[in-house]
């Protein structure tokens, strides 16, 4: 079977992502930016020979539309997924599709992770929805804070015992990749100043737009 998974929401389009690879005992993932359809050929054909028993899969990151780099004979025993940041054309495609383009609901759970998936437009527009909402910049600051530490804590790879549900723990692993231990220290600090800064009178909306664009961009 084929899965797409799809379109400019990242947000939800990843939380989706993170609950489908939970059906799967074994997965490996590589990236459509660089691989060949002859290396993605070679791939699957080995992939489907080296199955260690339970549900396989082989995920595609940043997929970029051309069906005729899926090759049409893949194992029964394997399921492919294919995830982009952007709407593909599934004319090619004899799957199953799941497009994410409705935009998010303005919430501190939402914009942290919009933050942590780096997508700077989103989180721009979230941050942007809840101050003119008037949520409470400590709110967002606190919820960033307890984010970022978690995401932390994923990359040192210590949340075994964190009282969290399975899924998110997958979640906050998949986020730690995106992020080196030295990026994450930055980020807390850059956000420890942004408070620091509105604070002392500097407009909210400023401040946090200078440091989604500062993170985003480590």
């Amino acid at each position: 079977m084929i899965y797409l998974v799809h379109g400019q929401n990242v947000v939800e389009s990843r939380r989706f992502l993170v609950r489908l690879k939970t059906n799967y005992q074994n997965i490996e993932a590589l990236s459509g930016k660089t691989i060949t359809n002859k290396a993605l050929e070679k791939i699957l054909k080995e992939f489907s020979f080296h199955l260690f028993g339970g549900k396989s899969a082989l995920l595609i990151e940043h997929f970029s539309g051309d069906w005729t780099q899926i090759p049409k004979n893949i194992s029964r025993d394997l399921d492919l997924i294919l995830w982009s940041d952007k709407k593909i054309d599934t004319r090619g495609l004899t799957g199953k599709a799941y497009l994410f383009s409705k935009p998010l609901k303005a919430t501190t759970f939402n914009l942290s992770d919009a933050i942590l998936y780096k997508n700077e437009k989103e989180a721009q527009n979230l941050t942007s929805e809840l101050l003119s909402s008037k949520e409470p910049v400590e709110k967002i600051i606190g919820a960033l804070t307890h984010s970022l530490f978690l995401v932390y804590c994923a990359k040192k790879e210590s949340l075994s015992g964190a009282n969290l549900p399975e899924f998110v723990k997958d979640k906050l692993i998949g986020q730690a990749k995106l992020w080196n231990k030295l990026s994450l220290r930055r980020a807390m600090i850059y956000l420890l100043s942004t408070d620091v800064s509105i604070k002392e009178g500097m407009r909210a909306d400023l401040a946090m737009a200078s440091f989604i664009s500062r993170v985003v961009a480590s």
